[in-house]
């Protein structure tokens, strides 16, 4: 299954012995990110260390693992115009629009995602509903 993963789903794959990591591997779950991904893991890079007890001296290299799990690739101008139409939380406009050009689900637990207008054209899984429906 192919999914765009929001930042928080990323975030949560530092912790090897994660939930997010155990179960994207045993569904064999294919996550998507925008560029703007990067960015935002070096800004949080000292919260991501200290919920996933890593020393912020090995981040770099939990990082370079944690993008081999994930498939970056920016959304095409046409779709960030669509969705920033379409979205309260305008930081979250390059997920969505990668979700609409890619035609693939949203992960992501963040309410906003839950209130699109497009969810009939979107589907946004959240992981208990991503668990229900994968299970």
């Amino acid at each position: 299954m192919k999914l765009v993963g929001d930042t928080n789903i990323i975030f949560s794959l530092f912790k090897k012995d994660s939930f997010t990591n155990d179960f994207i591997k045993e569904h064999n779950i294919k996550l998507f990110s925008p560029d703007w991904l990067s960015k935002e893991l070096d800004k949080h890079s000292e919260i991501i260390c200290s919920k996933s007890n890593i020393p912020i001296e090995l981040f770099k290299e939990a990082k370079k693992h944690v993008l081999k799990l994930v498939s970056i690739k920016d959304p095409s101008k046409k779709f960030l115009s669509k969705s920033s139409k379409l979205i309260s939380d305008k930081k979250d406009t390059p997920f969505l629009a990668l979700a609409l050009e890619l035609d693939i689900p949203i992960w992501s637990n963040d309410p906003h995602f839950q209130e699109l207008s497009v969810k009939e054209s979107t589907k946004v899984f959240t992981t208990n509903e991503l668990v229900e429906y994968l299970e």
